[in-house]
């Protein structure tokens, strides 16, 4: 004859007693939980005293649970994730940021063990020529990019590697372009001829974006006979009167770009319609909230704080995308001793020092939310030491790509990152037209250095209309990140 089963409540006293090491808070909210149903998934319970008994061998609070502590307390995956859902249900105050580390390396071993595939062959897109493939001059000249230089009372400062690799791009086309019309029966020598402007004009009129379909702009034309011209420039290149046909043709483009249909304006005035600099301040915050309702390990909590600290940066410091991309904890971005946040960094584009002061009291509180990773208020400054010298936005040694900002701003607003930059400058120049020293030091353009009380003048003019307005509203409306934590929502 069969046992007679057992009562909900015997079988959750039962559980509980398996857990001599768990307190007693989270004792009994699983024990009131399996009242009501059955645990999913089953083995919440054991590892839930594994984590507790580990923590109590290592004399840790739960508060400073390490990824060790999670990886000791978890032979499995799936006992990992067990373990990951049970905190999250019945102890919603651990903080589980600590196991991603755990959930990376748990993640890696699955995908290499069942999701091994065969690389499939990358077809290039590639069109240009290599440098390797160029006329002997040419090749010979590159050099020249990355050194200060001095030509019929010209000088040229050095470039720098993004720029250079603009330029090598935009020759490539060049030396395709010539090569094509060498066989079509043309004849070139190694200089920069008016022949040769003719039949670079002619090769990319004809071409098409091979992402759009759609011809290549005037504007982009000009971008790269203004790139050709550099090289060309600075290892005199140029044939007779070639400088003046480049010089023609180009002049022509800009004229035509300008003609066009002004595709930046449009999107500016439909990002101001519809959004706003205020409504990507919005976003942040509305990010940063909804990270704090997920648990604190999570892939989807960890990007949302990760916008929201990008957002808030871009309308605050106005920074470009690849500068904001490589900020350093410790380095080019610190916490000052009265927890605001300060940038202090050399420009990539320009090589020129940027520092405008602490960043506002909304931003510096986005940050922290975004370092803690879920952990309570008071262990910023461990953090802080912890994270020393790592990528702001990775909170890893490696930083993301430059485009980052620009993916997450043209998922929510369908912009990008420069045009965060159009839109203060737009801001300032209508609200304070006589204020465009200030455009300049906030974008970090070549200016002089600006009198002291300039500066106290500065957070004035950063600070207009709805721009100011917005701030105000969320700071009084204590829509705060790091404030006190709420529970999460129990399942």
């Amino acid at each position: 004859m069969p046992p007679k089963p057992q009562s909900r409540a015997v079988r959750a006293e039962a559980l509980v007693a398996t857990m001599p090491n768990v307190p007693c808070d989270v004792a009994d909210r699983l024990r009131q939980a399996a009242l009501v149903k059955d645990l999913a998934p089953r083995g919440m319970p054991a590892a839930l005293e594994r984590f507790f008994s580990r923590l109590a061998a290592e004399g840790r609070a739960p508060e400073f649970a390490q990824a060790e502590d999670f990886a000791a307390s978890t032979q499995s995956r799936t006992a990992f994730r067990t373990l990951l859902a049970a905190l999250s249900r019945f102890a919603p105050d651990v903080p589980t940021a600590a196991a991603v580390p755990v959930k990376r390396d748990w993640d890696a071993w699955l995908n290499g063990r069942y999701n091994t595939r065969a690389p499939r062959p990358r077809r290039s897109r590639r069109e240009a020529l290599r440098p390797e493939e160029w006329p002997e001059a040419w090749r010979a000249a590159l050099p020249c990019l990355a050194r200060r230089a001095r030509r019929d009372g010209r000088r040229y400062r050095p470039l720098g590697s993004k720029s250079r690799g603009s330029v090598v791009q935009a020759v490539g086309l060049l030396a395709l372009a010539r090569e094509n019309a060498i066989a079509e029966g043309s004849e070139f020598g190694d200089g920069f001829t008016p022949e040769l402007a003719e039949a670079f004009l002619g090769f990319l009129v004809e071409r098409v974006n091979p992402r759009s379909g759609e011809p290549i702009r005037f504007g982009t034309i000009a971008d790269y006979f203004e790139r050709v011209m550099c090289l060309a420039a600075r290892a005199e290149l140029y044939a007779p009167d070639g400088e003046a046909s480049f010089g023609e043709i180009l002049a022509a483009c800009r004229a035509e770009a300008a003609e066009e249909t002004p595709m930046k304006r449009a999107r500016m005035r439909e990002f101001r319609e519809k959004h706003g600099l205020d409504g990507v301040l919005l976003a942040a915050v509305a990010a940063s909230e909804e990270a704090r309702d997920l648990p604190g390990h999570s892939d989807r909590a960890a990007r949302l704080r990760r916008k929201a600290v990008v957002f808030a940066l871009l309308v605050n410091g106005v920074d470009r995308q690849g500068d904001l991309s490589e900020f350093r904890i410790g380095r080019d971005i610190v916490r000052r001793a009265d927890g605001t946040w300060e940038p202090a960094f050399r420009q990539s584009k320009t090589a020129r020092w940027k520092e405008n002061g602490p960043l506002w009291g909304l931003t510096g509180l986005l940050i922290d939310a975004h370092v803690l990773e879920g952990r309570p208020a008071w262990c910023i400054e461990t953090r802080i030491a912890e994270l020393d010298g790592c990528n702001l936005l990775s909170l890893q040694a490696e930083g993301f790509d430059t485009y980052h900002a620009s993916k997450l701003l043209r998922e929510a607003f369908g912009i990008s990152g420069h045009l965060i930059r159009t839109a203060v400058t737009d801001l300032l120049r209508r609200h304070r037209p006589d204020a465009a020293w200030a455009v300049q030091r906030l974008l970090g353009h070549s200016v002089e250095w600006m009198q002291e009380n300039y500066r106290s003048e500065f957070a004035e003019v950063a600070s207009v209309e709805k721009y100011h307005a917005a701030l105000e509203m969320l700071v009084r409306g204590e829509t705060s990140p790091a404030s006190a934590p709420r529970r999460r929502k129990r399942g």
